[in-house]
């Protein structure tokens, strides 16, 4: 059990950096316009995709991605407390 939980947190930690890095492609231009920036968006569109249909419009700013981590986080706190259980 504890190494199906200890995948679980290398996934959900996996998935922070694609948000991160897809974030930061978008300071450049055409970045995410690549392959690799759309292979990104796709597997970071999986977490962000449902926050940005809930969460308000705030003008320019995108505040998705961070929420995004934040949640990803919280989850892996959970993860570890359950882990500390067995």
């Amino acid at each position: 059990m504890i190494y199906i939980l200890q995948g679980l947190m290398l996934v959900l930690r996996a998935f922070e950096f694609i948000i991160l890095i897809w974030a930061l492609m978008s300071w450049l231009p055409g970045a995410q316009r690549s392959r690799f920036g759309q292979l990104l968006g796709r597997l970071a569109g999986l977490i962000i995709d449902p926050i940005r249909r809930v969460m308000p419009r705030t003008g320019m700013l995108d505040f998705s991605p961070l929420i995004g981590i934040i949640l990803l986080q919280l989850a892996q706190m959970g993860i570890q407390m359950i882990s500390q259980g067995f």
